[in-house]
């Protein structure tokens, strides 16, 4: 399916360059599965991705905020518009003008940016099965013109967040047996949320992967100035591998004088642990395998472990990978 234009949209040239920040573990993920990541836009930071400001919408719509059944009918608005953008997915790249740490520390602190230009993006999503579209997210109001119009929320921000200069990537799926009622309550109230007593299909992720031609859409990997010599090595050894004609680039911020990163404090590993009953039944379990199958179950719980964006193992994972080193050393003591 080609690439649609929207309402309101505004596109940068061709030529611009973009960059997608992202933290080590996603660019493994990237360069692994050569998938492009469209995360469900209800599922982001901000809250109120994809809906519009109550007091333009009750401008547009002409309600009075002291008016009950008014407030009714601006909640029905507000709950549908909130389901239907469970129906978008998005990709988010930023309009390089220069870079800045502040870009960095919220996106990419360990990781990288990885390059393109706005026209390779567009033909990456041109073509793909699904309905996409992309352009300049706009910030602000000005430029709805009184519009009640789903798209335009779906590339609209709130003034605050003019830094990011973002383009956005997005695909439509729409879940086909989705009602479109599930913000009102027991009592026939509609409220501007969905509500949990009414949840979603099963079925509906909380994100899409679109495969896509590497080389074709990457132009060049910057590297975090944060970035540890470990990481740096990974990286310049995922970029070889790939087969990109650049080398990986060290962030032009990178300098000894660079100011640490501010370490948000490491979330605690949970309390919750497994029971000594749980444990022996997972012992018996493991001792009735191979070795080698022991092997691989402990390296698949490691890498999960591992590929955590928190950095920490949960405690019931501590309690099944101490476990598995003991069977483990029990039977290939058997073996010798």
């Amino acid at each position: 399916m080609p690439i649609l234009p929207y309402v309101s949209q505004v596109e940068p040239s061709e030529d611009a360059v973009i960059w997608r920040f992202m933290p080590l573990y996603k660019f493994r993920d990237l360069m692994a599965s050569e998938e492009l990541y469209f995360r469900r836009a209800d599922l982001f930071s901000d809250k109120s991705e994809g809906l519009p400001l109550e007091q333009y919408a009750l401008r547009v719509l002409g309600l009075d905020p002291y008016n009950i059944s008014d407030r009714v009918a601006l909640n029905n608005h507000l709950g549908s518009l909130a389901q239907h953008r469970e129906s978008y997915y998005m990709s988010c790249w930023h309009l390089y003008r220069q870079e800045t740490l502040e870009m960095w520390e919220q996106y990419g602190p360990d990781g990288v940016a990885v390059c393109s230009r706005y026209g390779l993006l567009k033909s990456a999503l041109d073509g793909l099965l699904d309905q996409a579209h992309s352009g300049l997210v706009q910030y602000g109001t000005d430029h709805l013109a009184n519009r009640f119009n789903a798209l335009a929320f779906i590339t609209t921000k709130q003034v605050q967040y003019s830094q990011e200069h973002e383009v956005r990537a997005l695909i439509t799926a729409y879940d086909p047996l989705a009602g479109g009622n599930r913000h009102f309550d027991l009592n026939n109230f509609p409220h501007p949320v969905p509500l949990d007593l009414n949840p979603r299909n099963s079925w509906v992720p909380e994100y899409k992967r679109r495969r896509i031609d590497l080389r074709s859409l990457i132009t060049d990997v910057f590297i975090s100035p944060w970035a540890e010599d470990w990481a740096i090595e990974e990286i310049e050894l995922w970029v070889q591998t790939k087969g990109f004609p650049n080398s990986a680039k060290r962030s032009e911020l990178t300098s000894d004088l660079l100011p640490c990163r501010l370490v948000p404090k490491p979330a605690s590993i949970e309390d919750s642990s497994v029971t000594e009953e749980e444990l022996d039944r997972f012992r018996v379990e493991l001792s009735g395998l191979t070795p080698d199958r022991v092997r691989f179950l402990y390296r698949q719980r490691w890498e999960a472990c591992r590929l955590n964006p928190g950095g920490r193992p949960r405690a019931t994972d501590i309690q099944y990978l101490e476990m598995t080193l003991r069977v483990l050393d029990g039977l290939e003591a058997l073996g010798s």
